[in-house]
């Protein structure tokens, strides 16, 4: 797969998706004019041509910038880097289709949002924000009433008062499909329909204050500051600063925790050709320590660094079963099957491996029904919402009077069957809690292979049929890692954030610090899910992810840490 960045196109290796997108069309955060393509899986773009502004379509240069700045708006959580715009410069605060707002949405059983009704307005200003661009104006409330003694606010002439039928079927198919295609989106990343943002994002344009403009500035004579992100200016300074001591970790931190993942991949494939030098080599020879571990797993794609995760805790001194849990158990089906593409390159370099490698690696090194669970999820086979499914669960919103809005929502009862649900519910009853001994058989059938949305509904179902949680069967049914992995599907599957923040603090409370932890959850989510996650660690701690890294951990390691997390 090939991405262009800064006008040069390079073949690299298909990354996971990103949160900030994975086609053509989607530009960094607040860069409504460029379109990128960063290597990476997912689903096929909806037809569209170049630039923003061009076109009904030509609109994902503008959708991540306008996600994070309608995430700020209404939940509070902090911004990402290169996005400055305020969310109420970038919404419209009409409602098309009439003065009405929409309707509180329905609420997906366990939904991690811990604000559902501002992720459903995030998402109504996401769909204004298209029609706007669309060429649709979108229609502002009606004017409040006048005090007594003032006079009346003057109405808008004719032409800005759009009538609701301006958006005729056709426009509202095309709004569907869009909205299809970015629900798709975020189900590769995540599993979930939910928005998801990473703390990383592409550098898409030079910041005035960027090291790598004052180094041009003072010695190239050149001023960057606005212009498009170039990875040749970035070379030159890693390699001047590698010659001069003290300064090297300062520069290798900035660029880490202010590049994407796709980014650095070029930074390598650059440095080579500008030098004949091997940019991993040098840095590593200049860093040292856990600094040194964070470093190199923030230069590595996402897929080999997993492949590498689980090389480590297989092929290392015992088993670290909870790294095999935490990769197994919470990746999508692309995620799996990408690190298992990859696998056999990382586990056994200079032989020629099978494709189930994976599979024989974890039957060799685990048990029991826990090795069980294990190769299960390794197939990366779980069910997964289609297409066809989703259009059929997202419907047009209705206001007051029963009129269409031309806004459209995800019906959650519709992507699930009631009906199986109730049926696998009782069936890890009957299997657990109801009997003498536990039928491990169908916990892992059912854990391994429905979707997740199908599981919340079995969850809720499980809960009407034996008054308490899931969980509660898992701890009391089962024991030692085949639970531990069961209760990682479950927390997944009802709050997936929230589980990486539990892992998170665990792997920094008490005595002693969980490096190993730390590295591995923040440099595979910074880029997918970590203002959630950052979200969900403030809620359990009361403190900031960034705070309790600065209490927890030193020096350089500290920085890198903090930078890829983000300060807000």
């Amino acid at each position: 797969m090939s991405y262009c960045f800064a006008g040069k196109s390079e073949e690299i290796m298909s990354n996971y998706p990103q949160s900030y997108g994975s086609y053509q069309g989607y530009g960094g955060y607040g860069n409504y004019g460029q379109p990128q393509h960063y290597g990476s899986s997912g689903p096929p773009p909806p037809p569209m041509g170049g630039g923003f502004g061009g076109g009904p379509f030509q609109l994902m240069n503008a959708q991540m910038g306008l996600l994070q700045s309608a995430y700020n708006n209404f939940t509070g959580y902090g911004g990402a880097p290169g996005f400055h715009c305020p969310a109420v410069q970038q919404m419209s605060s009409g409602y098309p289709m009439g003065n009405q707002p929409p309707p509180q949405p329905p609420q997906p059983p366990h939904s991690y949002s811990h604000q559902p009704f501002a992720q459903h307005q995030m998402e109504m200003n996401m769909q204004r924000h298209m029609y706007q661009q669309m060429g649709f104006k979108v229609p502002k409330p009606p004017a409040p009433p006048a005090e007594e003694g003032e006079e009346p606010a003057e109405e808008q002439p004719e032409e800005q008062q759009p009538d609701a039928k301006e958006l005729d079927e056709e426009v509202k198919t095309r709004m569907k499909n869009f909205f299809v295609d970015e629900l798709l989106r975020r189900y590769a990343i995540t599993s979930t329909l939910e928005m998801a943002q990473g703390t990383v994002v592409p550098m898409v344009k030079y910041h005035p204050e960027d090291i790598v403009v004052e180094f041009y500035k003072n010695e190239r004579d050149t001023d960057l500051a606005g212009e498009d992100w170039d990875a040749e200016a970035d070379c030159e300074y890693l390699n001047v600063a590698m010659k001069g001591p003290g300064t090297t970790e300062k520069i290798i931190t900035h660029i880490v925790g202010t590049r994407c993942n796709a980014q650095r991949q070029r930074l390598k494939k650059m440095f080579k050709t500008m030098y004949g030098k091997d940019l991993i080599k040098e840095i590593k020879s200049e860093l040292s320590g856990d600094y040194k571990d964070a470093i190199m797993a923030c230069f590595v794609s996402p897929a080999i660094f997993d492949a590498k995760c689980v090389k480590k805790a297989i092929y290392g001194l015992g088993t670290d079963e909870l790294a095999l849990i935490e990769i197994l158990m919470t990746r999508t089906n692309r995620q799996v099957n990408e690190m298992k593409s990859v696998y056999g390159k990382v586990a056994r370099p200079n032989k020629v491996t099978s494709e189930t490698l994976i599979e024989e690696d974890i039957e060799n090194d685990t048990s029991g029904d826990f090795k069980r669970l294990l190769i299960s999820c390794a197939q990366g086979n779980r069910y997964e919402i289609d297409r066809e499914k989703l259009e059929n669960a997202v419907e047009e919103i209705t206001n007051a009077n029963g009129d269409g809005t031309g806004m459209f929502e995800v019906n959650y009862k519709k992507l699930t069957n009631q009906r199986t649900a109730k049926r696998d519910a009782q069936r890890l009853f009957d299997a657990g809690e109801d009997r003498w001994g536990t039928d491990e058989e169908t916990f892992n059938l059912i854990f391994a292979t429905r979707d997740f949305y199908q599981l919340r509904a079995i969850y809720d179902q499980y809960v009407k049929i034996a008054q308490a949680d899931i969980r509660h069967a898992v701890d009391s049914e089962t024991s030692g890692d085949y639970r531990r992995g069961l209760k990682a599907v479950a927390q997944s599957v009802m709050n997936r954030p929230k589980y990486f923040a539990e892992k998170l603090m665990k792997s920094m409370k008490g005595l002693g610090t969980d490096e190993e932890t730390l590295i591995r959850i923040i440099a595979s989510r910074s880029e997918i899910d970590m203002v959630q996650i950052k979200a969900e660690f403030l809620e359990m701690t009361h403190k900031t992810l960034y705070r309790y890294i600065e209490e927890d951990t030193s020096f350089n390691f500290k920085k890198i840490l903090q930078a890829l997390v983000g300060r807000n």
